[in-house]
């Protein structure tokens, strides 16, 4: 997949800005505020039908304005086709492809992203709800399945949660057999997406780090089968479990168990990342899962993903940028951001846009 051009009004800082890209790296540099950061989360948008930074709708406009757009000639299966997103205030956001309005779910279908930000860190260090944030956002790329299971068990869990509320929750919920149902297809989902990224996000980590190990661990709320990891077995282990926090789920009134309680530990050689990790291979680590997110997504929709990479060079020594640029000659189409120098290995590789204030001043 590759995005032939952008053009966006009223997005951030960017009154309007048109945009054409080649194959392979394109670089967005200027000093820190220019808008650099802004330009992959309007590709982001244009993709996904939301920001990579989690932002509303309202805080991507311009300051002072009512609406953005973005606009995109994107180019898939040797195919050209135009795609379209805007938001007005006090409106619905309106997406469109080939002039035809569409669904979110139907930029999930047709597109794949991936993202690395410094802001990625958090995935490591902060909260288990950044990690489970982060499973979500990508295997929704892969699976329109996890989708809707996800979707289905978040109602049943927001079912389950106002009845406890309720003056009858003495009786028993009657929603655990939907959150056995859709929460064990979640979780094997996110068992599977972790053991296919972790092998690659490890390779990539020892890579550029020099020989260190990463080690990705799925720790979900409902215990694993010993034996088989089956769609059955797990559904069985969260009953038991469910029954066995029936009394504690009422006196706290809120549901203990399921996927929404879920966990993944990263360690970087024998220690936990987030206690023990400094900033250096924390950033390295966000890196190499991404790269192992990457080639998840790319073996599973059989093409390319758009990568986007914010800063990706900050706190890394000279050696570790290089070992890092040597990897890129592996994926399609790149963009991204600087606000210092390039390691020279990728100067004479790429498009360079220079970007000043919400301008493009030179390409």
């Amino acid at each position: 997949m590759l995005i032939n051009s952008l053009k966006l009004i009223s997005f951030r800082n960017f009154k309007t800005a048109q945009l054409e890209f080649p194959d392979g790296i394109n670089v967005f540099s200027g000093e820190n505020g220019s808008g650099k950061t802004n330009l992959l989360e309007a590709i982001f948008v244009l993709l996904l039908g939301r920001s990579q930074r989690g932002a509303p709708d309202k805080l991507l406009l311009r300051e002072g304005d009512e609406y953005y757009r973005i606009e995109a000639l994107l180019t898939a299966d040797n195919k050209k086709y135009s795609a379209a997103i805007a938001y007005q205030i006090g409106g619905r956001k309106r997406i469109q492809i080939e002039k035809v309005t569409s669904k979110t779910s139907e930029l999930f279908e047709r597109h794949s992203v991936v993202s690395s930000a410094p802001e990625d860190i958090a995935i490591l260090s902060g909260s288990p709800s950044y990690r489970r944030d982060f499973i979500n956002l990508y295997l929704s790329q892969a699976s329109p399945r996890y989708i809707a299971d996800l979707t289905d068990y978040q109602k049943a869990l927001t079912q389950k949660n106002a009845y406890f509320k309720q003056e009858n929750n003495s009786a028993d919920t009657p929603y655990d057999d939907l959150l056995a149902e859709y929460g064990a297809s979640v979780m094997l989902a996110r068992y599977n997406f972790l053991e296919a990224i972790k092998i690659t996000a490890a390779s990539a980590y020892k890579k550029i780090s020099k020989g260190m190990d990463f080690i990705t661990t799925y720790n979900p709320s409902v215990v694993l089968p010993d034996s088989e990891i089956s769609l059955e077995n797990i559904k069985r282990n969260f009953s038991d479990k469910l029954k066995r926090y029936a009394q504690r789920e009422r006196i706290v009134q809120i549901a203990l168990v399921g996927p929404h309680r879920d966990e993944i530990d990263f360690s970087i050689g024998e220690f936990p990342a987030r206690a023990y990790g400094s900033q250096g291979e924390l950033r390295t680590a966000t890196v190499a899962l991404k790269m192992g997110v990457f080639e998840y997504l790319k073996s599973i929709r059989n093409d390319m993903p758009i990568l986007l990479l914010d800063e990706i060079f900050a706190e890394l020594d000279e050696s570790r940028k290089e070992l890092l640029v040597e990897t890129f000659g592996q994926f399609g189409q790149v963009f991204l951001t600087s606000a210092s120098g390039l390691p020279e290995s990728l100067s004479d590789n790429s498009k360079r846009f220079e970007i000043e204030g919400g301008k493009i001043i030179n390409e």
